[in-house]
């Protein structure tokens, strides 16, 4: 019987070793199996939030200099505009002589005056009421004294005056304001 002990304790240890064997490959094939799985979830998330990704924008972004560079030329623009938008606005009317009263004898008054209309199609009216504006402008202009006009407030005085007599001419609109281009007493 010793020897079946012998050859028992000798079986189980060879269980053992095998079992011992066993479990190692068991526990490398658990680690292989994890890291698989692992790799696996990473690889699908890195998948999933790529797609999730919103498609970069189409307008890249601007530095700031870049920015204030685009404002400018959109400000140019806008300008330009108003400029060509006024311009378009502009009534030029022939220039005037008249005789002005100072210092005990006659004086010539050359005036050249725009009208800047409300809106452009208002030229068709001055157009057709061209005669009676100038009309109107040198019996305002003669029955000036010198005095009257040769400091800022008798010029300021004078384009008010000229905005009311040509506005109450017009039926459709009205002059927005007057200009003199030319201005010469002598």
């Amino acid at each position: 019987m010793a020897k079946g002990k012998e050859k028992e304790t000798e079986d189980n240890s060879e269980e053992g070793e095998a079992g011992s064997g066993g479990g190692a490959k068991n526990m490398v094939m658990i680690i292989v199996a994890a890291l698989i799985s692992l790799g696996l979830g990473a690889g699908g998330a890195f998948f999933f939030a790529s797609t999730q990704v919103p498609p970069p924008s189409q307008t890249p972004e601007l530095s700031a200099a870049e920015q204030a560079e685009m404002e400018a030329a959109k400000a140019v623009a806008s300008q330009k505009k108003s400029t060509e938008d006024f311009k378009e606005r502009l009534y030029g009317l022939e220039p005037f002589v008249v005789n002005v009263t100072g210092d005990g004898y006659n004086r010539f008054l050359k005036l050249r005056v725009e009208l800047e209309t409300s809106d452009s199609s208002l030229k068709e009216e001055l157009d057709a009421r061209l005669p009676q504006v100038r009309d109107a402008l040198i019996v305002l202009l003669s029955s000036k004294q010198l005095s009257d006009i040769t400091d800022f407030e008798g010029k300021a005085l004078l384009k008010e005056d000229i905005l009311e007599r040509v506005n109450d001419l017009l039926e459709t609109g009205d002059i927005r304001s007057v200009l003199f281009t030319e201005f010469v007493v002598q």
